[in-house]
């Protein structure tokens, strides 16, 4: 069974042969992108059209419904992991940076060109960055979000102007949501999930911390990392970054039996404005691989983290103390929960479809068709949530759906 299923197969009690939904391609605040392969050996081919197999529509809404279970059986993190991982709090971290470190800063200044991205950096700044594998975004997307991001840059650099509030933040959107969610998906040999390169990775981060840098919360994924800290008077945020990519290349690479490029050259960095961004994204950072589906994942800590572990050690811990400051999806401003007195019923409930508004078909599936299938959530009332599905094939619309799903007990 592939990592991509047992990812699906976590989120929904669903399993074959009435599982349509192979893999999570993205996921963000009300939206999620699955996949499905047609197969030929499917069952409902033996009856539907024998001779000339069509996949029947009522699967295809079926589809829609699975993805969109899965969008809110993971709205919570105790939800996703009960029992198993817990859902870290954030609270007011004893080693929090000065308030220095949250000025405002001005960006006609403070710009420098690492790259393909504008890098706005201050001195005693803190910093919220990820780095990630070489092959962790498919080609296709990578293309699209470097174009989306190049024309952003030139737009300004040809007005001979600097960059806008509205369009720094859509640099911000492009790589902070929509990079994160297809991280988060596991694309590419994802070498961080073997144990020793991960704790490469971790003890790297953490060689030294407190000599030239404040780490306040860190985590390795399977084909990313995720940092907040603070560089010192003399330690660049380029060069801290060049260390940490150059020494941990060389090491798993060898660790792999590998060569070549290992980091992506790119990397993304934000500087925190203020207290509660600071919030935010240390409890994103800590928080990440629960919204990614991961269970029991060791490679977490920081001194803003409650128990930081040795790199490696023990399950991922809580933040000290707990608080309000909602989790972050992507760009920190969604909560994971739509409001925080919902997380017993999310916990305790499961999705389950109750009525279908409207079906339109556009197009038949035959075995060997790969279908996105796309979910958004519209409007809640109540424990019920309004969702519109679409399935297209090929770049094609083939069904667009609306229906609703409700958060019920299921009799044991």
């Amino acid at each position: 069974m592939s990592d991509a299923l047992e990812q699906v197969k976590a989120r929904i009690p669903h399993r074959e042969p009435f599982l349509f939904v192979d893999r999570i391609l993205e996921q963000g605040e009300g939206r999620i992108v699955t996949e499905r392969t047609v197969r030929a050996d499917e069952p409902q081919f033996q009856g539907h059209y024998p001779g000339s197999p069509l996949m029947p529509g009522v699967l295809l809404c079926e589809a829609c419904f699975q993805t969109g279970a899965m969008l809110l059986s993971s709205a919570g993190a105790s939800a996703r992991s009960a029992g198993s991982q817990p859902a870290p709090a954030v609270g007011a971290p004893p080693t929090a940076p000065p308030a220095s470190a949250f000025a405002p800063i001005d960006p006609r200044v403070m710009k420098r060109h690492r790259g393909y991205l504008p890098h706005w950096e201050r001195e005693h700044a803190t910093y919220f960055v990820t780095f990630r594998l070489a092959d962790s975004l498919p080609a296709d997307a990578r293309k699209r979000i470097e174009e989306q991001r190049y024309d952003i840059v030139k737009t300004a650099e040809h007005l001979d102007r600097p960059l806008s509030d509205t369009e720094r933040e859509r640099l911000d959107q492009l790589y902070s949501v929509t990079v994160d969610e297809l991280l988060n998906a596991g694309h590419g040999a994802c070498h961080l999930k073997a144990p020793d390169c991960a704790a490469v990775v971790a003890e790297t981060l953490t060689k030294f911390d407190g000599e030239r840098y404040a780490l306040y919360a860190w985590c390795v994924m399977p084909n990313h990392v995720h940092v907040v800290f603070r560089p010192f008077a003399g330690h660049a945020l380029g060069d801290v970054l060049h260390s940490w990519k150059s020494f941990t290349a060389k090491a798993c690479n060898k660790l792999v039996g590998r060569t070549g490029e290992f980091w992506q050259r790119e990397s993304f960095d934000r500087l925190i404005r203020d207290r509660d961004e600071f919030d935010l994204r240390v409890r994103y950072t800590v928080e990440n691989p629960v919204a990614a589906g991961l269970v029991g994942w060791k490679w977490v800590g920081g001194s803003a983290v409650g128990g930081a572990p040795t790199a490696g050690a023990g399950e991922a811990p809580a933040l000290r103390d707990a608080g309000e400051a909602p989790a972050l999806r992507g760009a920190g401003e969604a909560p994971a929960l739509r409001d925080a007195g919902e997380a017993p019923a999310l916990r305790d409930r499961k999705p389950v479809l109750t009525r279908i508004l409207e079906a339109k078909f556009r197009g038949m599936v035959v075995p060997g068709d790969v279908l996105r299938v796309e979910v958004e959530q519209e409007e809640k009332m109540g424990d019920a949530f309004v969702m519109n599905g679409k399935v297209s094939c090929a770049g094609k619309n083939v069904l667009r759906v609306k229906f609703i799903v409700a958060m019920v007990e299921i009799p044991a």
